[in-house]
C-alpha cells in the first residue's frame, strides 16, 4: 500500500499542540440506534419528531466534521464534504496545487486504488449518512399528514439520494452510455443490513430519482430555519444534477428552473468578498461553521485560503487556477478578480494565478458552500442547449453572465460552440466548488494539463474513459461483502 501520511512541519505541530484533540472532534456523528428511534415513535410521535430532527442535524454537522473515517489518528485531509470536493477538483484540470502535501496524490490523479485512504474515506462518509437516513425513515409513514414528519422524511430522502448520486459519480464511469455498468450497493431499509451486490448504474439512478422526487413532494411548502437544511429548492437542485448525468435534458432544465425561482444572484461585491458566508443571497445550501464547530487546520479554508495561517497561507501549499482557464476570463469580468492576475501587486508573496475566491473571514469560521443559484442557471442553460432550445439557453446564460461581466452580450454561438461556451462559463463560475471532475466525465472530454501552469510532475493528459476518472471499491468493502466478488472490482 502506498503511504499517504504527510508529516506536519514543526511550525504547525507547535501550533496544534495547543489545540485540544476533542475540540477538533466535537460534532455528533448522526447515529442513534434504530431501536431507540422506533421506541420514541411508539411512545409519542411528537417526541419521535424531535429525535429525528436531532438525527438530521447530526448528519448536517457530520458533513463538515473532522476525521469522518474515525481513524485512531485523524488526517487533515478528511473534513467532510468539502474535502471530497477539493480532492476531486484537484484530480481534474482547472486547479493547481503548487507543493506536494496534503491532497498531493489527488493532484497527481494517483489516489484511486482500493487500499488507499481517499477511497475508504469517501465510501465510508456517504454510507454512514445513508445508514443514518435509513434509521430516520424506518418509523415514518410517508403518507403522514404531520408536516414536521414530512419535512424530516423529505430531508432524509434527499440526503440519501444525494449520497447515492455522489457514490455513483465517484465509483463508476459516467451514467450515460454505461447504464448497465456496475453501480454501488443499495441499502434502503434500516432493518435489512445484509450485504448487497453492486447492481447496475440504472438501479442506482432509479433509486436516486425515486428518493429525490419523493423528497420534492414531501418538502413542498416547508420553510426551513437554516440553510444547512435541505428544502424543496435544494432537493430540486440535486435532482437536476442527477438528470444532467443521465442526459435527461428537459427534466434537468425544469428542475433547475424551479429550484432557482425567487432566488437572487449575488452582487459583484459579494462575489469578491471571500465565499465564506452562508447568508450570502445566492447560497442555497451550505455548512454554517462557528467557533465551536471549526476544525481549524483540518478544514477547507486551511487548505484553500492562500491568505490565512493554514496549510495554504502559512506553509505555501498554494491553490491556483489553471492558466488556460484564467486566460478565458474577460478583463471586464468580476470573476477575474478572485485570482491573482499576471503583474498584480496584491498579495506579493503569492504566485500568479493564486486563488482569492475562498478567504476565511478570520477565526477559522468560514462557511462551506454546497449549492448556489448560479449552478441552477448553468444547468438550465446547458440542458436547454443540448435539447436544441438554443434561444432559451442563450437568454438564461445571459441572465447569469451579465451579472458577472457587464460587457457580456447575448451569445451569438450555436450548436457545439454554444455548448462549449456554456461549459467554459460553468468552469469559471463554479471553480473550486467540487464539480470539475464529474463535469469532464459526463462531457466525455479528456483532462489536459499541458500548456498551463501545472507542476511538471502533474502535467499530463487523462484520456476519456481512463480509470483515473473514478475510484476502485475499497478493499475493506470487498473483504466484508461476500456479494461483491473480486471480479466485480473496478479496473
Amino acid at each position: 500500500m502506498k503511504s499517504k501520511l504527510i508529516l506536519l512541519p514543526i511550525l504547525v505541530l507547535g501550533i496544534c499542540s495547543g489545540c485540544k484533540k476533542d475540540f477538533l472532534n466535537t460534532k455528533p456523528d448522526g447515529v442513534i440506534l434504530e431501536s431507540q428511534l422506533r421506541e420514541a415513535f411508539d411512545v409519542a410521535p411528537q417526541i419521535g419528531a424531535v429525535i429525528s430532527n436531532g438525527q438530521i442535524s447530526g448528519i448536517y454537522s457530520y458533513m463538515y466534521s473532522y476525521n469522518t473515517a474515525l481513524r485512531a489518528s485523524g488526517r487533515h485531509d478528511d473534513f467532510g464534504q468539502k474535502s471530497i470536493d477539493l480532492s476531486t477538483d484537484l484530480t481534474a484540470e482547472d486547479m493547481v496545487q503548487t507543493v506536494h502535501h496534503w491532497f498531493g496524490f489527488d493532484y497527481l490523479a494517483d489516489d484511486r486504488q482500493s487500499t488507499y485512504s481517499r477511497v475508504f474515506t469517501n465510501w465510508n462518509f456517504y454510507y454512514r449518512i445513508i445508514y443514518s437516513t435509513n434509521q430516520i425513515l424506518a418509523p415514518i409513514d410517508l403518507n403522514t399528514n404531520d408536516q414536521s414528519l414530512k419535512a424530516i422524511a423529505g430531508q432524509a430522502l434527499a440526503l440519501r439520494g444525494w449520497c447515492y448520486l455522489n457514490l455513483a459519480q465517484l465509483f463508476q464511469v459516467t451514467y450515460k452510455g454505461n447504464e448497465t455498468a456496475l453501480g454501488v450497493p443499495l441499502y434502503t431499509s434500516a432493518g435489512n443490513l445484509e450485504s448487497k451486490g453492486r447492481g447496475t448504474l440504472t438501479d442506482v439512478y432509479n433509486q436516486i430519482e425515486e428518493d429525490l422526487t419523493t423528497a420534492v413532494t414531501l418538502l413542498n411548502g416547508w420553510s426551513r430555519t437554516s440553510k444547512e437544511q435541505i428544502n424543496q429548492a435544494v432537493a430540486r437542485g440535486i435532482l437536476a444534477r442527477a438528470y444532467m448525468n443521465m442526459e435527461r435534458w428537459a427534466d434537468a432544465a425544469t428542475q433547475a428552473n424551479q429550484a432557482r425561482q425567487g432566488l437572487a444572484l449575488m452582487t459583484a461585491s459579494q462575489y469578491t468578498n471571500g465565499f465564506n458566508d452562508i447568508n450570502n443571497t445566492e447560497w442555497m445550501w451550505g455548512g454554517d461553521i462557528n467557533p465551536s464547530t471549526s476544525t481549524i487546520f483540518a478544514s477547507f479554508f486551511s487548505h484553500m485560503d492562500n491568505t490565512n495561517p493554514g496549510y495554504a497561507g502559512a506553509l505555501g501549499v498554494y491553490k491556483a487556477i489553471s492558466r488556460k482557464l484564467f486566460d478565458q476570463i474577460p478583463l471586464t469580468d468580476i470573476r477575474r478578480e478572485v485570482f491573482k492576475a499576471p503583474g498584480s501587486a496584491v498579495y506579493p508573496a503569492l504566485p500568479t494565478y493564486a486563488q482569492l475566491k475562498f478567504r476565511d473571514p478570520g477565526g477559522w469560521v468560514g462557511d462551506y458552500v454546497y449549492m448556489r443559484v448560479a449552478e441552477m442557471y448553468l444547468i438550465e442553460a446547458e440542458a436547454l442547449a443540448n435539447a436544441g432550445q438554443e434561444n432559451q439557453a442563450k437568454q438564461v446564460l445571459f441572465e447569469l453572465v451579465s451579472q458577472r461581466d457587464p460587457a457580456y452580450t447575448l451569445s451569438a454561438n450555436s450548436g457545439s460552440a454554444l455548448i462549449n461556451e456554456i461549459r467554459i462559463q460553468r468552469r469559471i463560475e463554479l471553480w473550486g466548488e467540487g464539480f470539475n471532475l464529474n463535469d469532464f466525465r459526463r462531457w466525455k472530454i479528456a483532462i489536459d494539463r499541458t500548456g498551463s501552469n501545472h507542476r511538471v510532475d502533474a502535467t499530463f493528459i487523462i484520456p476519456v474513459g481512463d480509470k483515473r476518472f473514478y475510484y476502485q471499491i475499497p478493499q475493506s468493502e470487498l473483504d466484508a461483502n461476500i456479494n461483491i466478488p473480486p471480479s466485480d472490482q473496478n479496473p
